[in-house]
């Protein structure tokens, strides 16, 4: 997966471009980039966002609209995010045998996240969106906070399956909830047996 960030969150999580990496790590990174670029379904943009004082990362997807807040996340952590995208994935999902039998083969065939900097401005406006309307900036996060815990894989479900984004399907805007667009999307290619 490509992970496409602002400029923002390339400066304060330090990232580092694939040509800027040192080999072998460097060309890995290139091939990926070289293989999923203009594959939406398996690129992502990202945005740097606080909540509470904590850097978070907003992601979004290109194919769907499918959107993750990741919160409390560390320049250490970066090399998880994958991971963690991954985990909330079938998290979202862990009801329909179906969908999590087909995130599982596009992560095996998938295997690698890399990062570049994010150009796409439908994502741009998306990730912008979604921010400021339904996250609040952060401040609606507060809603999902029970006895000390914020609950976060409530806050991604509530955005994938109870927001409505809009989306140019066929040339006429459309609303879809992202959750199911993404379902769609990842069955018709890795739904197959």
């Amino acid at each position: 997966m490509i992970i496409y960030a602002t400029k923002q969150t390339f400066e304060r999580y330090k990232l580092k471009l694939p040509n800027e990496l040192t080999p072998p790590i460097n060309q890995i990174a290139g091939a990926v980039i070289e293989n999923e670029s203009g594959d939406k379904i398996l690129e992502w943009g990202a945005k740097l966002f606080y909540f509470d004082k904590r850097k978070c990362i907003q992601v979004v997807n290109f194919a769907s609209k499918l959107t993750l807040f990741l919160v409390d996340i560390k320049v250490a952590d970066l090399e998880n995010v994958g991971d963690m995208m991954a985990h909330y994935l079938l998290e979202l999902y862990k009801t329909d045998k179906q969908m999590t039998k087909a995130l599982k083969k596009m992560f095996e065939a998938n295997p690698i996240t890399c990062f570049e900097k994010l150009t796409d401005k439908s994502a741009i406006a998306t990730l912008n969106t979604t921010q400021s309307r339904f996250a609040d900036d952060g401040y609606r996060f507060y809603e999902f906070i029970r006895d000390g815990i914020l609950h976060t894989l409530e806050i991604n479900h509530a955005v994938n399956f109870n927001w409505l984004f809009t989306m140019k399907i066929n040339g006429k805007t459309e609303y879809i909830y992202a959750g199911e667009k993404f379902k769609e999307i990842v069955l018709e290619r890795y739904g197959k047996s």
